[in-house]
């Protein structure tokens, strides 16, 4: 069972507790790793994820052998498209080493409502393009 973070403090607080838990091999899990579980889970083969959610072939099995570490907006397109909850997209995006999804800007709470209400890659387009806000293809073109 993980540490609880009190812990984790307190543990950083001593020298020798502290330096040991610093030098300790970390073993979370990659973007590469939870991408391709989560691919497994929902059925979808590379190929398919690829096609569904519009990226570059090359630039996909580079993130998928941990080469590259995709953009936040292809990870929103892959939480779209795997149909992920919102704890399991803000997850991903927390392994991808993006920012979590805040309510408090209208661009996120538009894709949270997305996630939510399990509409599709091109509704959530939609959603964005009627309320004026940025593509989640915008980083790309």
């Amino acid at each position: 069972m993980p540490e609880t973070t009190s812990k984790l403090f307190h543990r950083l607080r001593g020298r020798e507790s502290g330096k040991a838990f610093l030098e300790q091999e970390r073993t979370e899990p990659t973007c590469a790793q939870v991408l391709q579980d989560l691919l497994t889970q929902a059925g979808l083969s590379p190929p398919a994820w690829i096609a569904a959610a519009d990226i570059s072939k090359s630039y996909a099995y580079q993130v998928l052998r941990g080469e590259r570490t995709p953009g936040r907006d292809i990870l929103l397109r892959t939480a779209l498209v795997l149909r992920l909850s919102l704890k399991e997209a803000q997850r991903l995006l927390a392994v991808g080493g993006c920012g979590a999804l805040y309510p408090k800007i209208r661009r996120d709470a538009a894709v949270i409502f997305a996630l939510n209400q399990h509409m599709t890659l091109l509704e959530t387009e939609e959603l964005l393009g009627s309320l004026c806000e940025r593509s989640l293809y915008a980083g790309e073109r």
